[in-house]
């Protein structure tokens, strides 16, 4: 006989975590959580992988009770922004002061965040299928119908509602047959973890650079996590420097603004694209997180664009009956509340990718005059500092 859930979830990321957690908390709802690795270990060193959460994020993870378990090591929080373009004088700041907010958000160590997660899962009433996937889904009487296999044994699991939050390359989107449109920006994205000669000053800086942005991104101990997006040719060029030369690369494309720079981790890379889904549900199958979009991690609002559709799904099942939280007309209403955010977001980090790479002197020189315009506006850089916080 095959277990029977209300709700099953495929992916014990950040966001599958989260979402199951949160529904665990706020319904009465049977759910079952399916992720193909093993239970996180703790993290034994800090990791380079940061995650930058607004005020949403932070809201959804503690009304969980797990932001509250991450130590100030491993959730920093940042009060300001500073945003420069290395080929016009223009430049941009964002201060947490002007909307009366205590920071801007908190830059989190997702490794230790996801293990912190998944412990929660482990000790809540969420049944946890760890180190196993899903072998095949068919349907019965209107659910869907698995086959996980675990260490080479099969299970039966029956689900109302299935949630794929499986990743950008998700497994479950593809068996729903929903097609993600992918643009590759040619260019791959460099991580890791440094320390400044000079203060951070709980400070997000952030470079757009002639082969792509540079952001610093403030920790504890005077640490920051690096996201370095550059043309492949220049990634690779970044990556077979020795340690003390891509450290002088680095402090350069900062402008020297805070000083030596010391490499604390070694460097990953990883390639950056956009991919969106061109509907978010198809049957009784629902997209959340990178499932459903992927988009470049400039202005660092992947994750939080997750948690917002977490929030947005959570809330429209707890309103519905249990016999309805797979209809077409609950999950067209998640639909029209997430794509068209994500899908303005995706756009504008393509936009901005593109505008940055022109170097036409006129255009370079109408560029830093409009950051400096907008710099000089304090009521439109309010709006889009909580916009970009989630409030």
């Amino acid at each position: 006989m095959a277990s029977r859930f209300d709700i099953g979830i495929v992916g014990a990321g950040l966001i599958g975590s989260a979402l199951a957690l949160w529904l665990n908390k706020h319904s009465d709802f049977s759910v079952c959580l399916i992720e193909r690795q093993p239970v996180l270990n703790e993290p034994e060193i800090d990791n380079q992988r940061v995650v930058a959460l607004g005020a949403l994020a932070h809201d959804f993870l503690d009304s969980i009770g797990v932001f509250q378990t991450l130590g100030p090591d491993h959730a920093h929080p940042y009060s300001t922004m500073h945003v420069w373009d290395e080929n016009s004088d223009g430049e941009l700041n964002f201060e947490a002061d002007s909307l009366n907010q205590a920071n801007l958000g908190h830059m989190v160590d997702s490794p230790m965040c996801n293990y912190k997660l998944q412990q929660a899962l482990l000790s809540s009433n969420v049944s946890c299928y760890f180190n196993s996937s899903v072998a095949s889904i068919g349907y019965q009487s209107k659910r869907a119908k698995l086959e996980i296999e675990t260490a080479g044994a099969l299970d039966s699991l029956s689900c109302n509602l299935l949630i794929a939050a499986d990743g950008a390359r998700s497994w479950l989107r593809q068996q729903a047959k929903i097609f993600a449109n992918t643009q590759a920006y040619g260019q791959k994205g460099i991580v890791a973890t440094i320390e400044t000669e000079l203060s951070h000053q709980d400070c997000a800086w952030q470079g757009f650079l002639e082969t792509g942005p540079v952001a610093v991104l403030p920790l504890a101990n005077n640490q920051s996590s690096i996201v370095w997006s550059a043309d492949d040719l220049r990634a690779e060029e970044l990556l077979s420097l020795g340690e003390r030369d891509f450290e002088t690369a680095l402090s350069q494309a900062l402008k020297n603004r805070l000083g030596r720079v010391s490499l604390r981790s070694k460097r990953l890379s990883f390639p950056l694209k956009s991919v969106q889904a061109e509907r978010y549900f198809a049957g009784n199958i629902v997209l959340v997180g990178d499932a459903a979009h992927s988009i470049h991690p400039m202005a660092g609002q992947g994750a939080n664009l997750g948690f917002k559709d977490a929030l947005a799904l959570g809330r429209l099942l707890i309103s519905a009956d249990k016999s309805s939280i797979a209809s077409p007309r609950l999950l067209s209403k998640y639909q029209r509340q997430r794509q068209s955010d994500n899908r303005q977001t995706d756009a504008l980090m393509t936009v901005l990718h593109h505008a940055y790479r022109v170097d036409v002197a006129a255009f370079m020189l109408a560029r830093g005059a409009g950051m400096n315009l907008l710099n000089a506006l304090p009521l439109l850089r309010k709006a889009l500092t909580a916009q970009a916080m989630g409030i």
